[in-house]
This record gives structure tokens, C-alpha cells and sequence, in this order.
């Protein structure tokens, strides 16, 4: 996990000696879809942890800059089909989908900061058993353009979450403090649309639980920019 996001973190902080001279117009709008694939694993101490086969996220996302380089945002992911626990009991199937809503700045070497709200609802089909994460998000990210068409992306977020559970009668609350990490290449395809392919790195720990959750996999991205 330090690797990561410590690769991350180098690949911001060289946007702010390359960016300039690269620099392109920043769209005032853009609008696009979602989506990433990968594996969810459990683990609680005591326990042995459980991994679930792949799944992907899909949906959308928005934002808009206006004059004075501030930008809003907002982003819908839904799974398209279940995460699967395969246990001795029996498959566990988790749906789960997250909203976020961000405000921010942008920079004028390609790097941009941003705070927000996060919401991830988790639910197992069966029991009906639901996991709420809420909280504020932080973010940096930025990229490096390699030529006319092609640049490398990051983008390193903190998740102070409130992580609320519900059972069938009772609700349990605590802390929990996450984070997640992405990289990866932008090609665009013409002045109006890019495509991004990359990889994403979740990961959420319960402050009296301990129980960590993990989801990695790969993100790819189609966006259409508003002139």
C-alpha cells in the first residue's frame, strides 16, 4: 500500500516541474462514463480473509469549470453485477455503488485540489445486511502530457468515513479511515474525447473493528469535453 501511494504522490508532485510546458486549454465542462473492474478482500484479525471474485462499477461521471478555475463535479458508480464470497455456507452476493460530489481548484500546472462528499452503500442481497461509508473526501491529482495526444494521470484521495452498519434490527456505527490511489494514460482521441485506461487502489480499516477492505482492479474512462 506505501508503494502505491507513494507512486502517486511522486507522480503529482512531477506535474508541478512538467505541466507548464505542456499546458493545454482546460474544457469548461466535460461528461462521460465510468467504470472499474475488480476484486474486493476482507480481512478481520482472528479470521481468514476472504476474497471475492471480480466485479465491475459502471456509471458516470460530470464536471464544470467556470472563469476563475474553480470546478464542480459530481460521479455515480453502480455495480453491474454482484461481488461473490464463495463460502462453506454458501455465496454471499454484495452489490454495492457510490456517489460523490466535489468542489475544487484548478492550478495552472495541470494539478488540480479538491474536497467533497462521499457516500458507498454496500448490501448483501440475501439478508438484506447494508453498509453505509459516508463522509468529506480530500484529493489531489494531476497529469503529465507525454505529446499532443497522450498523458499520465494520478490521483491520491483520503476518506474519513463514517461507517454505519444495519442489521436486521440493530445499527452499529464507528469510524473508519480510508484512502485510495489510481494512475494511469489518457489518449485523446480528438479535442472533444479521451479515452483513459488505469488502475485504482481502495482501501478502508475499521478504527475498533480492524476490519480491512480492500477493492483493486482496473479503470477505463470515455469523456466528452464541451467547448
Amino acid at each position: 500500500m506505501k508503494r502505491i501511494a507513494s507512486g502517486v504522490v511522486a507522480l503529482v508532485l512531477l506535474l508541478s516541474m512538467h505541466g507548464a510546458a505542456r499546458a493545454e486549454e482546460t474544457a469548461k465542462a466535460t461528461a462521460g462514463l465510468k467504470t472499474w473492474v475488480n476484486s474486493w478482500k476482507k480481512e478481520q484479525p482472528g479470521a481468514e480473509s476472504m476474497k471475492t471474485s471480480t466485479s465491475a462499477l459502471v456509471g458516470w461521471v460530470a464536471e464544470a469549470e467556470f472563469t476563475n478555475r474553480v470546478f464542480i463535479g459530481a460521479s455515480y458508480l453502480m455495480a453491474a453485477f454482484e461481488y461473490r464470497f464463495d463460502q462453506p455456507a454458501g455465496t454471499l452476493e454484495v452489490e454495492r455503488n457510490d456517489v460523490d460530489v466535489v468542489i475544487g481548484y484548478k492550478f495552472k500546472y495541470n494539478v488540480d485540489v479538491f474536497t467533497g462528499y462521499r457516500s458507498t452503500q454496500i448490501e448483501e442481497k440475501v439478508t438484506k445486511v447494508k453498509v453505509t461509508l459516508s463522509g468529506p473526501l480530500f484529493a489531489i491529482r494531476g497529469s503529465v502530457p507525454l505529446n499532443n495526444t497522450l498523458s499520465l494521470f494520478g490521483e491520491l484521495t483520503l476518506l474519513p468515513f463514517i461507517n454505519k452498519a444495519i442489521y436486521a434490527a440493530t445499527e452499529e456505527r464507528e469510524t473508519a479511515l480510508g484512502w485510495f490511489g489510481g494512475a494511469g494514460v489518457r489518449y485523446a482521441c480528438t479535442r472533444q474525447i479521451a479515452l483513459a485506461l488505469g488502475y485504482k487502489y481502495e482501501t478502508t480499516k475499521g478504527k475498533h473493528t480492524r476490519v480491512t477492505d480492500t477493492f483493486a482492479g482496473a479503470t477505463f474512462d470515455a469523456v466528452y469535453a464541451f467547448e
